[in-house]
């Protein structure tokens, strides 16, 4: 695999992407994306061994056995009885319902997979977000629901949010805090 991070990143820049409270976009052609993003899993457990790490695919991550509720608390140390309210404040918080915890995997579209992530990496607190290229199965609209919302979590909760997408509307969207090219 090609990785064209690794040709051009020392390890200082490797830590200028992950400041809290930033929400940084590396713009790549459509062929480095994926090789990247792996790139930069292992580049993160190497170098942030004290940090937490979530990541956000398009695809679904969630367990087959679990229910969506039970999925979303995988890895979290929230008491049983303390669950509700952590739920319905982080679902009021990213605009989701809780009608979504009686569907199956197989109902939730795209967006709603992606919302829940978001949920399960806030329930489990993770320090450092990093976006697989996710924006290709949106809706404009769920776009622009979504970019002010990862800017929220970025501010608020202080998360270092990175993006790798080929999509240049994304890149230079105003949401974002930096833009790296490597196309």
């Amino acid at each position: 695999m090609n990785f064209s991070l690794a040709k051009n990143w020392t390890e200082q820049s490797f830590n200028e992407l992950f400041q809290q409270q930033h929400m940084t976009v590396i713009l790549e052609d459509q062929s480095s994306v994926q090789a990247d993003f792996y790139f930069l899993i292992d580049k993160t457990f190497d170098m942030k061994q004290s940090m937490a790490v979530g990541f956000i695919l398009s695809e679904n991550i969630f367990l087959p056995y679990l229910s969506i509720r039970d999925n979303l608390f995988v890895g979290s140390s929230i008491k049983e009885r303390e669950k509700k309210k952590f739920l319905n404040n982080l679902f009021d918080y990213v605009g989701l319902t809780t009608s979504v915890l009686n569907k199956s995997e197989e109902q939730l579209n795209t967006f709603e997979q992606i919302k829940l992530q978001l949920v399960q990496l806030l329930l489990v607190e993770k320090d450092i977000i990093i976006i697989d290229d996710i924006f290709q199965a949106l809706s404009i609209g769920q776009r622009q629901e979504l970019l002010p919302l990862l800017q929220k979590i970025a501010k608020e909760k202080q998360k270092a949010i990175l993006v790798l997408t080929n999509d240049i509307q994304i890149a230079e969207s105003p949401y974002m805090d930096k833009i790296i090219k490597t196309a």
